[in-house]
């Protein structure tokens, strides 16, 4: 009788390790599987040093799973959602909390203007919606899309490393400054 237990023992442990070889840890893959798919979302951005960050971005599935300092926000909204794709999205690893600020009022500045600046960044990351409107991602997280685009207008070159800074504009608007230039471009906040 223990013969024959250790005989169903020992084949039990030689079936389990034939569906490991062949299978291999499914939790592990599917994780790897995500992060590429995501990146190559990323590969629809233009801008390389943009393109860079939303791969840093694409790979917080595995930095979690392996437990590690979460990517920066910025980089990790730089992703295109998979939706957006017409792919499936990916099963969610647990991660550190993420910590984003809350959009400012709608009112923004109110009637008139005021000179008191609700974001100081630096430009981390630049792209461009199908109306040639920019979508600025800033280093402290903020993202801010262009809303005064004009027909035939020339796109707003805008330089990565900037510095950004956003004001309260007239009748409930928001301008955004780069570095010293004068010129402003109408913005309203994403996130």
């Amino acid at each position: 009788m223990i013969e024959f237990l250790g005989l169903k023992m020992k084949k039990c442990i030689y079936l389990a390790a034939i569906a490991v070889a062949l299978f291999g840890p499914p939790a592990e893959a599917g994780v790897r599987e995500d992060v590429l798919a995501a990146m190559q979302r990323c590969s629809v951005i233009p801008d390389d040093r943009t393109w860079l960050n939303c791969t840093y971005g694409a790979q917080q599935l595995m930095r979690a799973k392996l437990g590690l300092q979460p990517a920066p926000e910025f980089q990790q909204r730089l992703v295109p959602p998979a939706s957006a794709m017409g792919m499936p999205a990916p099963v969610a690893v647990s991660s550190a909390p993420k910590t984003v600020s809350p959009p400012p009022p709608r009112q923004g500045g109110g009637f008139f203007s005021s000179n008191r600046a609700v974001a100081v960044s630096v430009l981390v990351g630049v792209r461009y919606d199908s109306q040639g409107a920019f979508i600025a991602t800033l280093e402290n997280g903020q993202v801010w899309h262009q809303v005064n685009v004009q027909v035939g207008e020339r796109k707003a070159r805008l330089t990565l490393g900037s510095k950004v800074t956003i004001v309260p504009g007239a009748m409930w608007s928001y301008d955004l400054k780069i570095g010293n230039n004068a010129h402003a471009y109408k913005v309203d906040r994403e996130t």
